[in-house]
């Protein structure tokens, strides 16, 4: 709300409570406005559980200058930590990193090999459905298949004739 006379009595009723009068010029404009009841309400239920917090301890006088001694000292701490490991190699900074290398490289590296192999039994299925249509429309090519083969293999036999004459 932004009427002066609510934004007063809301700031008092923060600091301490309210007079009889400031009360009862509560209530009216209160009445004036009824849509802003509810929020004065919920206002009020802050205001009484903030009263019922217990007490901050105490703290010490030198309170900062003890707080700013604990951070030079973790700073330093953490400077000497950051020093004692050589050219930035520290097995708990590097050993994650080198995990999730080693498992990326152990997943492409099965996916790999599954998709050659994947197309191996393609390339074999095509194979084999071609060689069967090509006897099925033209059975004399295969009438020669013995010379064929006997052109392809890699590990050629040796001329028992030939070899006897030579002896």
């Amino acid at each position: 709300m932004n009427d002066p006379v609510y934004t007063h009595l809301r700031e008092l009723s923060w600091q301490r409570k309210l007079t009889e009068a400031e009360e009862a010029q509560l209530q009216a404009w209160l009445t004036a406005n009824p849509d802003a009841r509810g929020e004065w309400e919920a206002e009020m239920g802050l205001n009484r559980l903030l009263a019922e917090l217990p007490e901050a301890p105490a703290v010490a006088s030198n309170f900062t200058a003890l707080v700013l001694q604990a951070v030079e000292r973790d700073a330093a701490a953490s400077g000497r930590a950051s020093q004692g490991s050589r050219n930035g190699w520290s097995l708990r900074r590097w050993l994650p990193r080198v995990a999730v290398v080693c498992a990326v490289m152990v997943l492409s590296t099965f996916s790999y090999q599954h998709h050659v192999e994947s197309n191996r039994r393609v390339m074999a299925h095509s194979v084999t459905e071609f060689s069967q249509f090509v006897v099925a429309s033209n059975p004399e090519l295969m009438a020669d298949l013995d010379a064929i083969q006997w052109l392809g293999d890699l590990k050629p036999k040796a001329d028992t004739e030939l070899l006897a004459l030579m002896e």
